[in-house]
């Protein structure tokens, strides 16, 4: 199996656990020269879904609710997974970052 169909697989399979358990992730994946990259917000409690790879989409409509509150209930838990998820990968960007340059420089490593 080549390295970029192992990493969509196994992108595919985290999906179905992040589905299974009705959570919402942000997962980057590596193999030797190749990554993969999985935003998953789609769940029950998200009004949030990806429309398409590069497109995020909103749906509340207010008929689709038994009340203005369980609306707004579901907006803020939209809202809350949103900034969750990118306080976390930036910190693992951060974490990452420091990590990648000190190696680099340690070992002198060219990347393409």
């Amino acid at each position: 199996m080549k390295p970029e169909t192992k990493l969509k697989v196994a992108a595919e399979e985290i999906k179905d656990i992040l589905r299974k358990h009705d959570i919402a992730g942000a997962v980057a994946l590596h193999t030797p020269g190749h990554g993969e990259f999985i935003n998953h917000i789609l769940t029950s409690y998200s009004c949030a879904y990806q429309y398409e790879d590069n497109s995020v989409r909103f749906y509340s409509k207010k008929e689709d609710y038994s009340s203005p509150e369980e609306q707004h209930k579901q907006q803020e838990s939209t809202a809350n997974m949103l900034s969750v998820l990118k306080d976390l990968v930036g910190y693992h960007f951060l974490m990452l970052e420091t990590l990648s340059e000190r190696f680099d420089k340690i070992v002198d490593a060219k990347h393409f």
